[in-house]
């Protein structure tokens, strides 16, 4: 058990680790966090979990980075600008509460509503659990934007080049 890192504080956990369940998630905290919660039951070391299967179907796309510039063979899907108001939407429709959704999805309630009040942006494995439970689209192809072409100082066809550059300068040393 040594290494175990406390998964509210992010500190190493020095003596008997807790396992306590703080806002609906069971962690595994330190003595000082299991005060934050109520007290489940005493660590036992992990076992595998299964991972969360999706159906075949469902495709993985990858959202839109700013960061790191994309291949072209990435996804062109990136996340809907409305997410929040569409997951606010799809769950109330399906008449679930938070608590009900966290659930569903294994994920903190506290972490949805930041989602739907967009104070937080979802990854895309959580976009996929999202889109999945809910039967939503999150994650909508990129539209291209078109620059209007009055806005083009210099038009493809017009552009100046350094040759023409070049060209230009010779032309005016020979008219001195």
């Amino acid at each position: 058990m040594q290494g175990l890192q406390c998964e509210v504080c992010g500190r190493r956990i020095r003596g008997k680790p807790y396992k306590a369940i703080i806002e609906g998630a069971r962690l595994v905290v330190c003595s000082d966090c299991a005060t934050l919660g109520s007290i489940s039951w005493e660590f036992k070391p992990p076992r595998a979990i299964p991972a969360i299967k999706l159906p075949t179907s469902v495709k993985r796309p990858q959202l839109k980075t700013t960061t790191m510039p994309q291949s072209p063979l990435e996804s062109t899907l990136e996340l809907a600008g409305d997410f929040g108001a569409r997951i606010r939407h799809a769950r109330e429709a399906q008449k679930l509460s938070h608590e009900d959704l966290g659930r569903r999805i294994n994920e903190k309630i506290s972490l949805l509503k930041k989602l739907e009040s967009q104070k937080m942006k979802p990854n895309n494995r959580l976009a996929e659990k999202l889109q999945y439970a809910l039967k939503i689209k999150l994650l909508v192809p990129v539209k291209k934007e078109k620059i209007p072409k009055g806005l083009l100082t210099n038009p493809p066809s017009e552009a100046v080049t350094l040759g023409d550059l070049m060209k230009k300068s010779d032309g005016e040393a020979a008219k001195r």
